[in-house]
């Protein structure tokens, strides 16, 4: 498998996992000093990373538009869906780099101002 196949799968897996809502399976594809840094919040490892994103009090879907591998960096278009308690649509950019087989810096973009308010 070469290192773009890698990559790809790192993430897919990772996806997977929350999708399924199994974060200690997530957490598997990060790296101890995953680092974070989106617009909400930033974090250094998974721990804080997934109690950043537990204290949402929302309820998200991700629809993935594609998926976009060059070597070690996987960028991920996507439509992110907040249903509840409001209803928005938010596009989205976050970019994966991954190295030794984990996710070790993960970014995530979107315009602030789409976010609805409670």
């Amino acid at each position: 498998m070469n290192s773009k196949e890698q990559s790809l799968e790192v993430v897919e897996n990772f996806f997977n996992a929350i999708n399924k809502g199994d974060f200690i399976e997530a957490k598997s594809y990060m790296a101890a000093n995953h680092n974070y840094v989106g617009p909400m919040f930033s974090t250094n490892n998974p721990e804080d990373y997934f109690e950043k994103l537990m204290a949402f009090e929302m309820e998200f879907a991700v629809e993935t538009q594609d998926l976009i591998v060059a070597e070690n960096a996987v960028t991920h278009l996507s439509l992110l869906k907040v249903v509840n308690p409001v209803k928005a649509t938010i596009p989205c950019c976050e970019v994966f780099n991954v190295k030794n087989g984990k996710i070790d810096q993960q970014r995530f973009y979107f315009d602030t101002n789409l976010f609805p308010k409670p």
